[in-house]
């Protein structure tokens, strides 16, 4: 049995990534409920979505990807997978030592993605039994 796709919210301040995520994950059987640009779209989005799981860029204007997230779990605590050309910019943060923190390395692809994405799926399908 398959899981049941997830709701996903993206924010990257770059269009090619927000292109790419938005038309990969559906492909691999997920929702993009929610698509921003920078950080403080990102918290205003999810607040308004409530999605599984967010996929954001650590770098931003505005808001960048991490503190964004440390106010979105000061609501409600969401996986999350980072994408970053700086992943080492989450050493010392306290929200990427959680074990709902995920980190893939720019520029990411399909194979990447793919099975991160399901491990995060049958965990949540485990979390709704």
């Amino acid at each position: 049995m398959s899981s049941p796709p997830l709701r996903i919210a993206i924010a990257d301040d770059e269009v090619d990534m927000r292109d790419y995520l938005t038309k990969m994950l559906p492909r691999l059987g997920h929702l993009v409920v929610a698509v921003a640009a920078d950080g403080n779209q990102l918290i205003a989005e999810c607040q308004r979505t409530q999605p599984d799981l967010i996929i954001t860029d650590l770098k931003m204007p505005q808001r960048d990807g991490l503190s964004a997230v440390e106010e979105i779990w000061r609501q409600r605590t969401v996986p999350v997978i980072f994408i970053s050309a700086y992943p080492q910019e989450l050493a010392g943060s306290a929200v990427a030592q959680s074990p709902l923190i995920s980190v893939l390395v720019k520029p990411i692809k399909k194979a990447d993605l793919e099975p991160l994405l399901q491990k995060l799926a049958a965990d949540a399908a485990a979390d709704a039994d």
